[in-house]
């Protein structure tokens, strides 16, 4: 007799993954802290590749001289700054313009999450793991205020809190059409080299032109809570005792600029609730890595890579990479920034933490036959 058993099981879809984030920590001029950060940056395999290709053609749409323009208008420090990348990788200006100023920077499309409430700031940013720069920057440059995030292609930031205590962070609503005007890390490496609250940030994004479309979410050492929604020539703000944020528009204004985004909208409600509840920064910072995390992503290949939680009134800042960092510890880093500016290297190197913890369980079946 031929017999067939069905037996079924559950399996992750995937082991977990190790992460490792470096920290780049550089004080001095612009000219000086882009030497620094072309250094760490090309000891790294990423840098390496980046230096191994001669020859490189340049789109053909690229004109440096526009470029410089524009920097020379919304960013002139960071124009020296990019000078010193040149000359620390030792490649020509317009190569280092094309691939770390402002319409090089290939932008993150991930979905992020963000809460401000009772003076507390936290957020996670998804994205694709192989698009990650992996790096976090410490920085004090002459003229600026000095600022501590996570580094997308050297003078880009995809989040941070700067010296007055003012965090900030980025979260795609649209990417395209683009416009003539500033990425998204661009404007938030600007915000915070030159801004100290809440309101002269707003200020500011209203004033700079915008590339895409991205929510920016803002608390401030006075606890002044906002999210500027913004687009090509639109800004909307919207501001609260406390508030939640991820990847699409709220205002009537820009709402009809939103893509479909189902899962920015599934994530709110549980952001809103926590908002509302005024959780510790620790609480934050679990509610948003937990791998079980409603707010926590592991779909397709956008996964969570690194949760922020800042404390403005105290400079402190919470960093943890992958998820469940809380709870093995040494993944999780407790940064006292107050104490970095007044001259306190941080005593690590890089950062650790674990992906694909929070994979879907997938159904496996197997057939015997005897």
């Amino acid at each position: 007799m031929v017999w067939a058993r069905l037996s079924s099981g559950l399996t992750m879809a995937s082991a977990p993954k190790m992460l490792r984030v470096g920290f780049v920590q550089c004080r001095g001029t612009p000219y000086e802290v882009g030497r620094a950060q072309a250094a760490a940056f090309a000891a790294t395999l990423r840098g390496k590749a980046f230096l191994r290709r001669k020859n490189v053609r340049l789109p053909w749409w690229f004109n440096v001289r526009t470029e410089e323009r524009a920097f020379r208008t919304y960013a002139p420090a960071l124009w020296e700054e990019i000078g010193g990348i040149a000359e620390g990788l030792d490649i020509p200006m317009e190569r280092a313009v094309a691939c770390f100023g402002n319409d090089g920077l290939r932008m993150p499309t991930g979905g992020c999450s963000a809460v401000m409430s009772g003076g507390v700031y936290g957020r996670n940013y998804d994205f694709w793991p192989r698009g990650y720069e992996a790096r976090f920057a410490l920085i004090q440059v002459h003229g600026s205020y000095a600022s501590i995030g996570a580094s997308h292609q050297l003078t880009g930031r995809l989040d941070g809190m700067n010296e007055h205590g003012l965090s900030i962070g980025l979260h795609l609503v649209k990417a395209r059409p683009r416009s003539p005007g500033l990425t998204s890390t661009l404007l938030i490496r600007r915000v915070l080299d030159s801004c100290a609250t809440t309101a002269e940030a707003i200020a500011f994004l209203r004033r700079t032109p915008h590339a895409m479309s991205y929510n920016y979410s803002l608390l401030d050492a006075g606890r002044v809570a906002a999210v500027v929604e913004a687009g090509a020539g639109a800004v909307a703000v919207r501001l609260g005792d406390w508030l939640a944020c991820t990847n699409h528009f709220q205002s009537t204004q820009l709402r009809a600029l939103n893509r479909r985004a189902a899962h920015s909208i599934d994530r709110l409600p549980p952001l809103e609730g926590w908002a509302a509840r005024a959780l510790s920064a620790e609480q934050t910072f679990s509610a948003l890595n937990l791998s079980a995390s409603p707010a926590f992503h592991n779909y397709g290949n956008c996964q969570t890579l690194h949760t922020i939680v800042a404390e403005p009134g105290k400079q402190r800042l919470l960093i943890g990479i992958g998820g469940d960092a809380a709870a093995l510890e040494e993944d999780m880093l407790d940064v006292d920034f107050g104490r970095w500016v007044s001259g306190e290297d941080l005593a690590i190197g890089q950062l650790k933490g674990q992906l694909n913890l929070g994979q879907p369980l997938v159904r496996r079946t197997r057939r015997r036959v005897s």
